[in-house]
């Protein structure tokens, strides 16, 4: 089975981000206890073990509430099936349509470094909170995309308190 690669824990030490939740960690304790990729037992968990820790906006203003506590808790699909740190948000707003609707349960992987195209959740210093397609860095600018009104969003990596993949949703 595949683990994590030493590329990724490189790219960890370059893009470490610090908050209560991190995309990236120097740490790879927290990497090693997520399960091996390509390990999928079943579609969803038995038991409805995964925090919802929030609301997401999806709009340009964003707005993000994470609690410390869950205000739910839903089951957990096979990619985060042993992640240590995953969690859900509900999505509000329609900037992300048709990629994502309002009041959509988006899943969310602490660790896992974001690729073009991929879709995130930033969370910014300010705590507002995003969830946008990833375009890329450019130096210490993040590049992402939002689809309504179709437009690029820029935030400078000081701005960024967390930046997490979104490995999937569940319809509203």
């Amino acid at each position: 089975m595949k683990t994590v690669t030493a590329a990724l824990l490189s790219a960890t030490q370059k893009q470490p981000f610090r908050g209560r939740f991190r995309a990236y960690t120097n740490h790879s304790s927290s990497l090693q206890e997520s399960r091996p990729l390509n390990q999928k037992n079943q579609s969803f968990g038995t038991q409805k073990d995964l925090p919802i820790h929030g609301r997401a906006q999806g709009g340009e203003e964003g707005n993000l509430v994470l609690e410390e506590s869950p205000i739910d808790w839903t089951y957990r699909p096979a990619d985060l099936q042993g992640v240590h740190g995953a969690f859900a948000v509900f999505l509000t707003g329609n900037s992300m349509v048709p990629k994502y609707k309002n009041q959509d349960l988006a899943y969310i992987h602490p660790h896992q470094a974001p690729r073009r195209g991929r879709f995130v959740l930033i969370e910014t210093t300010e705590h507002g909170g995003f969830i946008k397609q990833f375009e890329g860095w450019d130096g210490d600018t993040l590049v992402v995309r939002q689809f309504n009104p179709l437009k690029k969003l820029q935030f400078q990596r000081s701005e960024i308190r967390s930046l997490m993949v979104v490995i999937g949703s569940l319809d509203a």
